[in-house]
């Protein structure tokens, strides 16, 4: 009986001890990929790592921030180059937060100032390289961009992975100098390959002509190859006539006593 008449004392007292601990104490839950700042009283106290905390609601307060990669565009700067030629370029910059108590207390809005930071940072690089240079690629804008760039932000507790150019946009009239200059690139080119391949050929011919002059028979055996490689096709009927001018050895035929006979001259038209 004691037990029963004491019970709503209890359970009054244990609704109020509930209702005391979720008026006193904040449970906070911080997500993977983020940190939270913990704040009493208006001032930094420590981050918070991913998991649950329970600290003192009174006078305590937090902030969370992304700690995972982002991207950040900056599109279609109005650069000039070195020849004070206008080009519009475009970037994309990787990044993520690596200190978050620089990062939010050190400047107004992070992201804002890393744009800010890399616009100034592409019009300069741009403007110490000639246009044919950063439309040929030969400079790495990139690279030199992200060390500029990470060297700056570093100190608001940023990290920058990397700067990738996205488009060098060129004017028309520029477009379409450097598409005639690339057609009269390969067309030379090509003309010069084509030189190549005929000198190499008349190599080849006056290589081989020496070779006959100095060995005749060397005639004899290139016709007998001819014709055997054109038998291979039956039903074919050839008629060679071969005189003193197309073999070598007629033109000197051993005499019965064993001396050479030179061949037969032809009467010159016209003769007597």
């Amino acid at each position: 009986m004691d037990t029963f008449r004491f019970f709503p004392l209890l359970m009054l007292a244990f609704a109020m001890g509930v209702v005391a601990y979720w008026l006193l104490v904040l449970k906070v839950v911080v997500p993977e990929g983020f940190t939270a700042l913990l704040y009493r009283q208006g001032r930094f106290v420590r981050v918070l790592n991913p998991g649950a905390h329970w600290l003192p609601r009174q006078g305590h307060d937090t902030q969370q921030v992304d700690m995972r990669q982002r991207a950040l565009t900056v599109p279609g700067q109005e650069v000039l180059s070195q020849e004070q030629v206008g080009l519009k370029v475009s970037i994309a910059v990787r990044f993520a937060v690596a200190e978050p108590e620089p990062a939010l207390h050190r400047v107004q809005n992070f992201t804002e100032t890393l744009y800010l930071v890399a616009q100034l940072a592409l019009r300069e690089e741009v403007s110490r390289h000639p246009l044919e240079e950063l439309a040929a690629g030969r400079v790495d804008l990139g690279q030199r961009l992200r060390e500029r760039v990470a060297g700056e932000v570093r100190a608001f507790g940023l990290s920058v992975e990397a700067v990738e150019v996205k488009d060098v946009m060129l004017p028309a009239d520029l477009r379409r100098a450097f598409s005639e200059l690339l057609k009269a690139k390969k067309e030379a080119q090509a003309m010069l390959e084509k030189a190549r391949g005929e000198s190499a050929a008349l190599r080849n011919l006056a290589n081989a002509a020496r070779l006959v002059e100095q060995h005749p028979s060397l005639l004899d055996l290139r016709m007998l190859q001819t014709l055997g490689g054109a038998s291979t096709t039956p039903g074919n009927t050839f008629v060679l006539g071969v005189g003193a001018e197309l073999s070598p050895r007629a033109r000197k035929r051993p005499a019965p006593g064993g001396t050479t006979v030179p061949p037969p001259e032809e009467d010159e038209p016209g003769a007597t």
